[in-house]
């Protein structure tokens, strides 16, 4: 990554919007899982996008480059050395050389590919080759290098996430791999696919050439939009950018709860990957604070945990939005009515509004709109009593209540909490 990008730290900005609808933003919080899960599973192998989707991954994200001739295959790195038993690069190799290898040759769990380990510490080490027997439910393909083709039809309705690399980062080799990738795309009805790279010239021709499909900016189109405001390309739907980027001893941070604002106010995306930091529950919340709309993770079964431990909003709408306005626990009956206390859940800086609406033993006690002014991060909201609610209070003293608040502009749900009224 390219010195360009490296003072976004927090600017916000105002560009127009990206397009009338964005099907990447608004519909939930998207488990990204990058390599398939590069820390979980096998780095980009057909075993790693079928078990992170199958412990409830969202979205496959991979990487595609050029064999020697001319075939896009799914691999991080433009030599095979690190992830397989071979040696050289991509383009010295035919296809037909590059998926006899066994692409989880140097995969350690938790770990990435590692080499130099006892033999012990590789356990699909020879699954591809015939020296171990597969997993259940797997073959011995399900370990070698993979070719685009081969994902693209094995997941026909799985959203991908495809970035196209480019050898020792030869403007030439990107913009090659890109026309490829265009050539194998050209015809395709699909709308569940975003093409991105590095390099901004090949985002550019690659959507020159297939303009149907989604891309994300390079380099050059992410510093641009965040430091300048200058508007995404045309097809842009989603900033993909790291959460920090190291130059020597600094560390500055790209994304930030206002860079995720201004995205979204131009109508773009904001999805994270975190391979310059570390990779946990703690990040993962940082994130979701933050208001993301995707984490490319490393750890995909460790991130569906957080997601739904959290009840996380996802795709189709179902679970709470991270970034809306929460009750507390009790509230109390005063002469004007129900005093609700309210928190905002994100960082997102911005006014808040909605509305809450009190029940309790199926009788509606007050409902009122509220509104938290932007940088307030707890308030509250006095809610009228109806007519039944005194009632029910004036006979109970106090009861266990479920307060709604529905957020504007916020994703999923509405947040419910059982509270204490009275």
């Amino acid at each position: 990554m390219r010195v360009a990008l490296l003072v976004v730290v927090g600017l916000l900005v105002v560009a127009p919007s990206a397009q009338a609808r964005n099907r990447w933003l608004g519909d939930g919080v998207l488990n990204m899982a990058h390599q398939g899960g590069e820390d979980e599973f096998p780095s980009n192998t057909m075993y790693a996008f079928r078990k992170a989707l199958a412990l409830g991954a969202d979205t496959l994200e991979l990487d595609v480059s050029a064999t020697k001739d001319g075939r896009l295959v799914v691999m991080h790195d433009w030599t095979v050395d690190r992830t397989t038993d071979g040696h050289g690069y991509l383009t010295d190799l035919t296809v037909a050389q590059v998926r006899r290898l066994d692409a989880a040759y140097d995969f350690v769990p938790g770990r990435n590919a590692v080499s130099g380990l006892p033999a012990s510490r590789y356990p699909l080490r020879g699954v591809r080759t015939g020296r171990r027997p597969p997993p259940a439910g797997f073959t011995r393909r399900d370990f070698r290098v993979p070719t685009l083709r081969e994902v693209l039809r094995a997941f026909p309705r799985t959203p991908i996430n495809i970035e196209i690399k480019g050898r020792n980062d030869a403007e030439a080799q990107f913009l090659h791999n890109a026309d490829l990738l265009a050539k194998l795309l050209r015809g395709t009805a699909r709308r569940d696919l975003i093409v991105v790279s590095f390099n901004q010239d090949a985002v550019d021709r690659f959507h020159a050439a297939v303009p149907q499909v989604d891309v994300a900016p390079g380099v050059d189109g992410i510093a641009g939009f965040l430091l300048g405001g200058v508007p995404l390309g045309a097809g842009s739907v989603a900033l993909q950018i790291p959460i920090t980027y190291r130059l020597g001893a600094q560390t500055l941070r790209v994304t930030t709860p206002e860079s995720v604002l201004a995205s979204h106010r131009a109508g773009y995306a904001v999805h994270v990957w975190l391979s310059n930091d570390e990779e946990n529950a703690r990040v993962y919340d940082r994130l979701l604070g933050m208001c993301v709309d995707g984490i490319m993770a490393a750890k995909p079964r460790l991130l569906e945990r957080r997601l739904r431990a959290r009840h996380v909003v996802r795709p189709g709408g179902r679970g709470t939005d991270p970034c809306a306005v929460r009750a507390r626990r009790h509230a109390t009956v005063g002469q004007h009515g129900i005093a609700v206390g309210l928190r905002r859940l994100g960082r997102e800086p911005k006014a808040y509004a909605g509305k809450v609406r009190i029940r309790a033993r199926g009788v509606l006690l007050g409902r009122e709109h509220f509104r938290l002014g932007r940088g307030v991060r707890s308030g509250g909201v006095t809610v009228p009593l109806t007519a039944a609610g005194r009632r029910l209070l004036a006979a109970s003293g106090h009861v266990a209540a479920t307060v709604t608040v529905k957020t504007h502009g916020t994703r999923g749900e509405p947040v419910r909490s059982r509270i204490r009224v009275g």
